[in-house]
């Protein structure tokens, strides 16, 4: 019977398993499957074995089954799964599988200055970066654009980890799926039930990989911080409507994505419909202006109109021109080819077989609300939408609520900031503040 290499060089050091084990920072069990053969050790500990004993992996025994060009394929392919729902549910439509960061309107510079984050991240310590904003501003959208981009995939050469979180995520299931695609088996892990362990193994696989690592539409700090599980050589890019969550995580890597420029918005309209952009220009401005330049708004309407135009009948394009002067329709388009689903973002699960609108979106971080803040929300409508402002006393006036519910709305992404002792509300929020009685969604408190 053959003995393994790396049992005869632990017994020619005089160390029991359970001595290896304490070394190395896992069970003796582990030890023991290394030993038999059952298992191979992931890269961090094949390289503390390396240098423990002094040996190559060959010597050790520790090869994998396939050679290294074959695990890196494997990794590439696991990497290929996991960005393939993200890309085919992109609020802007199916993107390439690799490409450059200019395809999304309007987000040219943002893209590039996120793009050298990235990519020199671990030199500049900014090893997390966090993009919020607003619900629908396409915080996603960019996230896949970096995903899919050739340089930015040429630059993380061991892969791309994306992992979708949403207001209550399986974090366990998700910690199990990323094992999945790096190839690591329940059976493999101390205890398949324990997120810590998930995360241990992660941590070893990955080990000195250069990797980047997604984290999409997360709702608090705790959990975004779950899936910090690479090593020195990965950078984590981390999406969200909640400015406290992107600023525990990612501190000075905070990034704010603004609404687009009315310039901006016409380019993306005019994507769904040209002809109604040069031949109703003042008209396609408006409408523009009136979802503040909200891409998921824009999106939307341009998706509804192009459906409005395949019968070339005027008649039927004045019709749907004229309902769009009206916010709830603006808020309540649910065009049937929507591509986002909830197996994209677990945010929508509430809403399970329903396309996205606006008005679900805003209504995903409404229902979080407590009834204090829900009822703020309503009250402050009434003050004109951005640009405008509004005074902290004046919104307590009208709120009749402690100041702790205006703290509650900014912390959910729905209240912003405009300076010292001032806020605004976008103009969609403001829209749907004020179309509360007539929106279809309980919000059972």
């Amino acid at each position: 019977m053959n003995i393994h290499p790396l049992k005869v060089e632990r017994e020619k050091h005089g160390w029991s398993r359970a001595r290896l084990a304490e070394i190395l920072g896992v069970s003796v069990q582990t030890v023991m499957r290394w030993e038999q053969g059952r298992t191979t050790p992931y890269p961090h500990y094949r390289e503390q074995l390396c240098n423990l004993f002094g040996k190559n992996t060959r010597e050790l025994g520790l090869l994998a089954q396939e050679d290294t060009g074959a695990e890196a394929n494997k990794l590439g392919n696991s990497v290929a799964l996991s960005l393939s729902s993200a890309q085919a549910n992109s609020p802007t439509g199916p993107m390439p599988r690799a490409g450059t960061t200019q395809s999304l309107t309007g987000r040219g510079t943002l893209l590039q200055q996120v793009k050298e984050w990235l990519t020199t991240g671990n030199e500049n310590n900014l090893a997390r970066i966090a993009l919020k904003g607003l619900p629908g501003v396409g915080k996603t959208a960019i996230a896949i654009a970096l995903a899919t981009d050739q340089q930015v995939q040429a630059h993380f050469s061991d892969g791309i980890l994306w992992v979708g979180l949403g207001p209550e995520p399986n974090v366990l299931g998700l910690l199990i799926h990323w094992g999945k695609l790096l190839g690591i088996e329940p059976a493999e892990v101390e205890n398949a039930e324990s997120p810590e362990d998930w995360i241990r193994i992660l941590h070893a696989t990955i080990g000195s990989r250069r990797m980047l690592l997604i984290i999409d539409d997360a709702w608090n700090g705790e959990d975004a911080l779950t899936f910090q599980v690479g090593g020195k050589n990965c950078v984590y890019l981390l999406t969200t409507r909640h400015p406290q969550v992107a600023f525990t995580f990612a501190q000075e890597g905070t990034i704010t994505v603004p609404e687009l420029t009315e310039t901006d918005g016409l380019a993306l309209l005019a994507r769904f419909v040209p002809q109604v952009v040069s031949r109703e220009n003042t008209i396609a401005r408006a409408l523009v202006r009136a979802v503040g330049g909200l891409p998921l708004a824009l999106v939307q309407i341009g998706r509804h109109l192009e459906n409005i135009l395949r019968p070339a009948q005027p008649q039927r394009l004045r019709t749907a021109l004229a309902q769009l002067q009206d916010a709830g329709k603006r808020l309540s388009l649910e065009p049937s080819n929507s591509v986002l689903t909830p197996s994209l973002t677990p945010a929508l699960t509430p809403f399970k077989g329903a396309p996205l609108s606006v008005q679900r979106t805003i209504a995903i971080s409404d229902r979080a609300l407590s009834k204090q803040a829900h009822a703020a929300l309503s009250a402050l409508a009434i003050f004109p939408a951005k640009p405008n402002s509004f005074s902290e006393e004046a919104a307590l006036a009208v709120c009749q609520l402690p100041v702790d519910v205006l703290d509650e709305l900014w912390d959910a992404g729905l209240l912003e900031s405009d300076g010292p002792g001032r806020y605004s509300l976008h103009t969609t929020i403001a829209d749907y503040a004020l179309n509360l009685g007539n929106a279809p969604l309980a919000h059972g408190w």
